[in-house]
């Protein structure tokens, strides 16, 4: 008993004046959602690592040759960027890849992997994607999760001062114990969070630039097809929803993208193939 008290005490005291820091500095809001961010990064600094990490990663993979894979994509991205009003240097790339994926680096450089257009019937679904991960840049969820990353250290620091006269095997123990309470408890669930968000966001950006947010649902419903028989972790253990959830979440937040869709000049819906 003693030992907790020490351990929650030490937690305690680092984190009030840490929170009242955070309080000062790094309060943000998402746009959209409008949700309250702690980020201890500056976005300019979040921007040029983005830029960074996306060069060494195009220099070590092959773009695409498919023309009309590239055409698509990066007609969709240029006609929803706008809609962010973040004036950010927009990059969109396809990479030579069976991968069923894309993803976004700070500062808005996205890339799509042709496995995840080949499972694709139209432009919509390259919307929903595309709005998706655009989210991830204008709602700055690099610079969360490395503060969260830094959050996470501070709790370290605040162990090793709660611990250091204890026995060597205590403080190993309780250090063994920590990291794994810090990723279920904090860490993924968080990410899971940040995923629904950018689901949610990307709806209205692909709304507002004129495509059906119901492409959105359908192209979760054949990812649910193509993932059907694979093992995938508890959604507990994973940093992603399951793809059940997500569909539900999407469907729920449907009526009110529709009435932003109905707004918009719509876009042509073109078959990818």
């Amino acid at each position: 008993m003693r030992l907790v008290k020490k351990v929650f005490g030490s937690f305690k005291y680092s984190l009030l004046l840490l929170t009242f820091f955070l309080l000062i500095v790094a309060c943000s809001k998402a746009p959209v959602t409008g949700r309250s961010q702690l980020i201890l990064i500056s976005e300019s600094q979040e921007i040029q690592l983005g830029l960074t990490a996306y060069d060494q990663v195009l220099s070590s993979e092959k773009l695409s040759s498919n023309q009309e894979y590239v055409s698509a994509v990066k007609r969709v991205g240029n006609k929803i960027a706008p809609f962010t009003e973040k004036n950010y240097n927009w990059r969109f790339n396809v990479i030579e890849s069976s991968q069923v994926n894309a993803w976004c680096l700070p500062g808005g450089k996205i890339a799509f992997y042709e496995g995840i257009l080949d499972i694709m019937e139209n432009e919509g679904q390259i919307a929903a994607v595309m709005g998706h991960e655009i989210a991830h840049a204008t709602a700055r969820h690099g610079g969360e999760r490395i503060s969260l990353g830094i959050l996470t250290q501070v709790g370290a620091i605040a162990l090793q001062i709660a611990l250091r006269e204890e026995d060597p095997a205590i403080q190993y123990a309780v250090f063994q114990a920590y990291i794994p309470a810090v990723s279920i408890g904090a860490i993924l669930p968080f990410s899971r969070k940040q995923e629904y968000e950018a689901d949610r966001m990307g709806m209205v950006y692909m709304a507002r630039a004129g495509y059906d947010p119901q492409e959105a649902i359908n192209l979760w419903k054949i990812m649910l097809e193509v993932n059907k028989g694979k093992e995938r972790p508890p959604q507990w253990l994973s940093t992603h929803p399951i793809t059940e959830n997500r569909i539900k979440e999407l469907e729920e937040f449907l009526p009110e993208a529709l009435e932003i869709y109905n707004d918009s000049d719509k876009e042509p819906n073109r078959k990818i193939r």
